[in-house]
């Protein structure tokens, strides 16, 4: 007795498994993700913007020490499509578990359709070029050989000798002989990676199945509805005739719509949707009406089981299909099988209409169950259908001009190209996509890989030739900006900017041409177009508003943002909003930004945000943070951001008070960047003048002239003229159109007092300086130099000159605890005093840091007992600071530690600048 196939348990969750995933990932990228193959990313670039790190008051001189913080802007980049192997071989094994089922269930076919069948299942194979495996020749046929062999032979045997056998068995054995035939072909394949041209040959085979299946339930919908529609008006004796006809009328109607879309003639005043959303009512209504047909007919080609076994499949595989085809961006598949679905639609919906009317009207509308006679008598009447549908699927095929013919042509050329492209061979997937853009035209990956794989070998200009071709002939998104960014990368940024302009014509309100045109516009300084198209209030994309608000920072508009961004890149924006306008930095932002970076992987963000965080003025011991900074540099991937790191650990150093640390690193940052020499030493110059030392801060300005720097401004002719540089004063004001500072009209004589006095601030001694300040006027400029003496010279300077000092400064300002503290017990020995006195002047808990704070210098040597140590701490110090009483301290150092020819030698160059009368 013939084993029946039972539809047990197992075997409805399998099926419905297979369908619902199917539908699952179909529905997603025919609704959210349509192109998913299309990978627009955004990339970041860096733009720096100035912000006011310290500020210098030098009486009337006043400026700020600007270093750079960054922005973040975001570019969007199409790239390559992402190589799906994993999905290739899992779409692969789905085909080919749905083939072994079907030809089980082949084997419970009649003769004739087992032998139809047959014939159709090796027409499959023939077409599916697994003969390109090259197994004993270049496309010889072993391949299909070996196929037909692993396949047909149990498949025949079970039909003719082993009909009582049990399907799971006969499952089983096809399996074994269709997989082993498959592990022998990639065996055997001389091809590279002949397992992956299996997996996307596969394709072609899951096509034809899927086809065979649409085409099988070509009028499913409409005679699933009739059969609704009868069902629900039994004994109601309502005009069905009528509703049919309305409805038929509606769908051939919405069909008709869909083809003209699919042929891109008609411009329709209403949406229209993509066929392939039938398939689920084709899938639903398909199985109401093959449950009639099984129950009605005696003429079917096998079991009812085994039918509806093989719909539940085959709806499963064009379910699977519709996500292979959106994966893998065939175009030519997805459009091949939408002008198919309608044309089976068209044609078998409206002849079952017509086998309706012919057969049916006169009992349509009795009321009777008409619907237990759709089928019956199952005769050439029925066939008819299938003989009309097919005839109008040609006069369809003719008026659409033979289209399927040459979307089947680049559907094979896709799939050889995506093989050869996910085995990294560039140039034959070049070749094949270009082919297969040349025969069919809307097939945007095609033309995208041709050119992004011609960039990769090496081959620009045809590159950007197919870039044209495509924007006039086919445009598209990706290709556009592809285009637009390689000029970009060749300078010819107005030619992209052509491009992009010319490209929202075509796609208005497109955020991705949007974002990187108002960026190109901002680059050639067309600043307001730039603000005004990204402020398009129906553009709501994220990266778009960061960018506004990062060029509005950059252009020194800062917004106020109304809301806590919680990106790290909008973060970072926000901070460098901040730093720019010289305020305190939230610190509920700066320790979401820590946090970022903990877990960020991106070496530009990187750099950007800890640049941004430590660009404030932190008087806390740096080690913790420049040993974070160094260790980042020593990773490989941070290579390109190593002196980015640098100069932000130099910014850190500086904050922390470490100055003779950060002029050495900045001079030495110049000597390894000659490109940014010119920042880093007019950086330089001005630390330096921040501490009065106008002569080396003279020398670094010129050093930085020299690589480039044109900014000089007033304070930078003031400081030449400190420094004793008369001459280079006028030639900068007359070269660079300086203007003169106010000071020299306005301030009156006590100004000019004030500067001759501070300009040789350091050289001179305290008692002297002390005595100057005596004679000057009451003015702000007094108090100013009644500050300075006791943070550079109180240890020349007894405790009744400190008090005096102390009152004179608590009469002007605001007294302070911390100089009274000091001023009573000035005793640099003293562990309270020098805290009190370092708290004062903010100068951190490192009393060398800073070479130009004298007294500091003085209080750390009274911690070392050996000469020598005090020599190295003296010597250190006087590398920048000309403090009379400091190289003194080192000569006597450098006797007592037996080194008189170095204190010989500092002896002499200390009587440069002190008489012999005042040593």
């Amino acid at each position: 007795m013939k084993t029946k196939l039972k539809t047990s348990i197992l075997f409805n969750i399998i099926a419905l498994l297979f369908i619902i995933s199917g539908g699952l990932f179909a529905l997603y990228y025919l609704i959210f993700d349509p192109q998913p193959y299309v990978s627009i990313q955004a990339g970041s670039f860096l733009d720096t913007i100035a912000i006011p790190f310290d500020w210098v008051q030098i009486g009337p001189i006043s400026f700020p020490i600007k270093v750079d913080n960054y922005l973040v802007f975001q570019e969007f980049k199409a790239l390559a499509p992402e190589i799906h192997l994993t999905e290739s071989f899992i779409y692969a094994l789905l085909v080919w578990l749905a083939a072994v089922s079907v030809l089980t269930l082949l084997t419970e076919f009649k003769k004739a359709y087992f032998i139809l069948g047959g014939i159709i299942w090796i027409i499959l194979l023939t077409f599916s070029n697994f003969n390109g495996l090259n197994i004993g020749g270049q496309s010889a046929n072993y391949p299909l050989i070996i196929l037909l062999a692993g396949t047909l032979i149990p498949l025949i045997y079970f039909h003719l000798w082993g009909q009582k056998i049990h399907l799971a068995i006969k499952w089983l054995i096809i399996f074994v002989g269709t997989f082993s035939a498959l592990a022998i072909l990639i065996a055997k394949s001389p091809i590279a990676n002949p397992e992956i041209y299996l997996s996307e040959h596969s394709l072609t085979l899951g096509f034809g199945l899927a086809i065979a299946w649409v085409f099988w339930n070509g009028h499913g919908i409409l005679s699933g509805i009739y059969i609704l529609l009868t069902r629900a008006n039994r004994n109601l004796n309502l005009n069905i005739t009528v509703q049919i006809s309305l409805i038929t009328l509606i769908y051939l109607g919405t069909l008709f719509f869909i083809l003209l879309g699919l042929r891109g003639e008609l411009r329709l005043p209403f949406p229209t949707f993509s066929p392939l959303f039938l398939l689920l009512p084709l899938g639903l209504f398909g199985w109401i009406s093959i449950g009639e047909k099984v129950s009605q007919s005696d003429e079917l080609i096998s079991t009812p089981a085994v039918i509806k076994a093989l719909h539940l499949i085959g709806l499963g595989l064009a379910l699977w299909l519709v996500w292979k085809v959106k994966l893998s961006g065939n175009q030519p598949a997805e459009e091949l099988f939408k002008h198919l679905l309608v044309y089976s639609q068209i044609g078998f919906t409206l002849f079952f209409y017509v086998y309706l009317l012919a057969n049916f009207v006169s009992v349509m509308n009795s009321g009777k169950a008409i619907d237990k006679i759709l089928y019956k008598p199952y005769s050439l009447v029925y066939y008819h259908i299938r003989i009309g549908g097919l005839i109008v699927i040609l006069v369809l095929t003719t008026y659409t001009g033979g289209i399927v013919g040459v979307q089947a042509s680049a559907l094979t050329s896709n799939i050889l190209a995506d093989y050869y492209y996910q085995a990294d061979k560039k140039l034959e997937a070049s070749i094949l996509y270009e082919n297969a853009w040349m025969h069919y035209r809307k097939n945007p990956k095609a033309k995208f890989l041709t050119a992004q794989l011609l960039l990769d070998l090496k081959q620009p200009t045809l590159a950007k030739q197919h870039l044209e071709e495509s924007f006039t002939e086919a445009p598209q998104i990706d290709n556009i900006l592809l285009l637009a960014d390689r000029l970009h990368q060749e300078n010819k940024v107005f030619e992209a900017i052509y491009y992009l302009e010319n490209g929202l014509a075509i796609f208005p309100n497109e955020p991705h041409l949007i974002n990187n045109l108002s960026l190109l516009y901002a680059k050639v300084n067309k600043t307001t177009e730039a603000l005004e198209l990204m402020a398009q209030p129906e553009i709501k994309n994220a990266i778009l508003l960061s960018n506004r608000s990062a060029l509005k920072i950059k252009l020194g508009k800062p917004e106020a943002s109304t809301s806590r961004k919680t990106d790290l890149i909008s973060q970072l924006n926000e901070l460098a909003a901040s730093n720019a306008l010289a305020n305190i930095p939230d610190e509920e932002l700066v320790a979401s930004i820590k946090k970022h970076l903990k877990s960020e992987d991106s070496p530009l963000l990187i750099a950007a945000g800890w640049r941004n965080v430590l660009t404030e003025i932190n008087r806390n011991d740096p080690s913790k943070d420049l040993n974070l900074l160094d260790s980042l540099g020593q990773t490989p991937e941070m290579n390109a951001y190593i002196m980015s790191l640098q100069e932000t650990a130099v910014i850190r150093s500086l904050a922390a008070g470490r100055v003779s640390e950060a002029v050495k690193n900045l001079n030495g940052l110049a000597f390894r960047n000659p490109n940014d020499a010119a920042y880093y030493l007019q950086l330089s110059g001005s630390i330096l003048a921040q501490n009065l030392d106008f002569q080396k801060a003279a020398m670094e300005f010129i050093a930085a002239e020299e690589r480039g720097f044109q900014g000089f401004d007033t304070h930078h002719w003031s400081i030449f003229g400190l420094a004793g540089m008369p001459e280079k004063a006028v030639e900068i004001r007359e070269k660079y159109n300086v203007l003169l500072p106010i000071y020299l009209t306005a301030e009156g004589p006590s100004a000019a007092e004030y500067l001759k006095i501070i300009s040789r601030f350091h050289q001179s001694f305290a008692q002297t300086l002390l005595s100057q300040w005596r004679t000057l006027d009451e003015t702000e400029l007094k108090t100013d130099i009644a500050i300075r003496l006791i943070a550079y010279k109180a240890h020349g300077l007894e405790t009744d000159d400190l008090k005096e000092l102390e009152k004179y400064i608590s009469g002007k300002i605001d007294s302070n605890e911390d100089l009274k503290t000091f001023v009573a017990n000035p005793d640099l020995k003293n562990k309270a005093s020098v805290n009190a006195f370092t708290s004062w002047i903010n100068s951190g808990k490192e009393p060398i840091a800073n070479p130009y704070l004298s007294p500091l210098i003085i209080s750390e040597l009274h911690n070392k007992t050996d000469p020598l140590d005090q020599y190295e701490i003296l010597n250190s110090a006087t590398e920048f600071n000309h403090d009379p009483i400091l190289w003194l301290k080192k000569i006597k150092a450098a006797r007592e530690s037996g080194l008189d020819k170095y204190a010989d030698e500092s002896l002499e160059i200390l009587k440069q600048w002190v008489s012999d009368d005042e040593l």
